[in-house]
């Protein structure tokens, strides 16, 4: 535009009072504005450019990018988006780093704009440019926020969830535990994935929250994958706009299946040790009492409770070392008749297959072995030189799911029935036999005494005899 006297007939503005009105507006904007000719000579530069190069109109007119101090690769980009604009009579819009004067390094948003003459073609390039450092830099903190975000959603063990504040549509964000749940669709879960049993108590807990707008928390199971219920630990807050109207509900779940899986294991646990000790103590208080009544003397009867006692301790013993699972016949022989074997080497003979029985079982079997090696060493084959109890045991019935154990002593005294019933009789052929869930069979030839006892063994410990 060049200064001028004239008038214009539509609006009475002179062409000097509007080129001095362009150019006011001009220098007053921040943006840096500017005009190339064809040969991409800088022909006008507002007050912000000359800024930015710290420079005057003087020196920068009628200079190229290049002669003013532009990096080579700098320049030769605007001479090639130049080149462009005069060839397509289209603007391009970029951005590019540059150093202010005063300011240092910046970002600037820049767009060129084809002038077109009266004939259609390009007489003239002209561009604006903005600094956009201060956007760019939030863009890129933004960016990097929900980079940070994600990864944390994503590595994060829980299910990453929002939820409308009328708690009608729920979102997936993210989260390991959300496995092939659509994520980020409002649609992409219901209430149908809440266990039938569990849905009352998450409605329940929903309307306190929502209510009290306070956090809301629950376990409940859920159908994570299709046919598998999960227990999850579920939290979520409410999430408030400026006006205190809440906006949306963000929260997580934890899957706690394993966990809930391991208290309800440790439950089982403590109510089988509870069961456990009740029956030790049942026993415990059998024995000392059967004991004290069947003996008159203290002295006596005190090693006769420690000795069964000490029997107990030691089947204990062995249970505990396989957990509590059982033990085996083997195992459990070896224990029942420990307390005599220090009598004289070789006067046991025992033999059987490989066999296991359950907790209650191997109990009562070992007390019942303790017994009859107490009564042989007192009054049968192990009182006397050269007698000795031969113990056999077998597996019958259907597949080998019952045992038969022998207990036959041999090379003692003449053997005569008990005319009474002592505790360790009485436990023989009653407390055995219900501990047993078997029968017993006690017989006294004169030979020696003659013990049957018959029971079943566990399905899952049960296995064919080589």
């Amino acid at each position: 535009m060049q200064p001028g006297n004239g008038t214009s007939e539509a609006d009475g503005i002179t062409e000097g009072a509007r080129l001095r009105l362009y150019e006011t507006l001009l220098a007053a904007t921040p943006d840096l504005v500017y005009v190339f000719d064809l040969q991409h000579r800088f022909i006008y530069a507002n007050e912000a450019l000359l800024t930015m190069w710290g420079l005057d109109w003087d020196e920068a007119m009628g200079k190229t990018c290049l002669e003013l101090g532009y990096e080579p690769w700098h320049a030769a980009m605007h001479d090639e988006e130049i080149e462009r604009v005069i060839a397509t009579r289209a603007p391009i819009r970029n951005d590019v780093p540059f150093r202010h004067s005063t300011l240092g390094w910046r970002i600037y948003d820049y767009i060129f704009m084809p002038v077109l003459g009266p004939d259609g073609r390009v007489e003239a390039i002209a561009g604006t440019t903005r600094d956009v450092t201060d956007r760019k830099r939030q863009e890129e903190a933004l960016r990097q926020s929900e980079q940070r975000f994600s990864a944390m959603v994503n590595a994060t063990s829980d299910l990453i969830y929002r939820i409308t504040p009328d708690w009608r549509q729920v979102a997936v964000v993210g989260g390991r535990a959300a496995g092939k749940l659509p994520r980020g669709d409002l649609s992409g879960w219901s209430a149908e994935r809440i266990h039938p049993e569990d849905r009352e108590r998450v409605a329940e807990a929903i309307r306190r929250a929502r209510n009290s707008l306070m956090p809301y928390e629950i376990q409940h199971r859920v159908e994570l994958a299709p046919g598998e219920w999960s227990w999850i630990a579920a939290h979520a807050v409410p999430l408030r706009e400026e006006s205190g109207e809440v906006a949306e509900w963000f929260g997580a779940a934890t899957d706690i299946t394993d966990r809930k899986r391991n208290e309800e294991q440790l439950q089982r646990l403590v109510d089988e040790l509870n069961h456990r000790v009740k029956n030790t103590l049942a026993i415990v208080q059998a024995v000392v009492s059967q004991t004290l009544r069947n003996c008159s003397d203290k002295t006596l009867a005190t090693e006769m409770v420690e000795s069964r006692l000490r029997a107990l301790a030691a089947t204990h013993d062995v249970l505990t070392l396989e957990k509590w699972k059982g033990a085996s016949v083997e195992e459990i022989v070896r224990t029942g008749v420990s307390h005599c074997m220090d009598i004289e080497p070789g006067r046991f003979d025992t033999q059987g297959p490989e066999a296991s029985l359950d907790p209650r079982r191997a109990v009562a079997l070992s007390m019942a072995l303790h017994e009859l090696c107490t009564n042989a060493v007192k009054y049968g084959s192990l009182s006397v030189p050269g007698g000795g109890v031969r113990i056999r045991w077998t597996r019958q019935g259907n597949g080998g799911g019952e045992l038969l154990l022998e207990w036959q002593e041999h090379g003692g005294p003449a053997v005569e029935p008990p005319t009474r019933s002592g505790f360790g009789l009485r436990l023989l052929e009653r407390g055995l036999g219900h501990d047993l869930g078997g029968e017993v069979t006690l017989a006294f030839p004169p030979e020696g005494v003659r013990c049957r006892i018959r029971t079943l063994l566990p399905h899952d410990t049960t296995r064919d005899t080589p």
